[in-house]
Parts: structure tokens; sequence; C-alpha cells
């Protein structure tokens, strides 16, 4: 698995652990998109979603 799919995967578990509202439907398109699936996007629900990039970083250093 290359770092661009870890990285896919990572942010997908992090929102999912937020736990904010729309954290699945987010999740879910997180996972498409990776997939090259084309989604609708809903801005309100990504900016309550988003992930930071350091802590997609921390959370790299430990795999």
């Amino acid at each position: 698995m290359n770092s661009e799919q870890k990285k896919v995967l990572v942010k997908v578990i992090l929102t999912l652990q937020s736990d904010h509202h729309g954290c699945k439907e987010e999740a879910i398109n997180m996972a498409k998109e990776a997939l090259g699936i084309e989604v609708e996007h809903n801005s309100i629900r990504e900016m309550i979603n988003v992930v930071s990039e350091e802590k997609i970083e921390q959370f790299m250093a430990l795999i």
C-alpha cells in the first residue's frame, strides 16, 4: 500500500473517530473519491469534519 492510500485511510479513521455530525457520510465520500468515484460535495459537512494535516502526520508516524 502506498503512502497516499495510507493517508486516505488515516483521514477516514480520524474523521470517524471525531464523531461529528455527518462524519460517516464524509468518511464514505473520502473512500469513494479514493476509488475514483465522483461524489457530490457538501461544504458544510466537509468544514465540520476537517482533519488537520498535523493530526494525519502524527497518526501516520505511529504506523
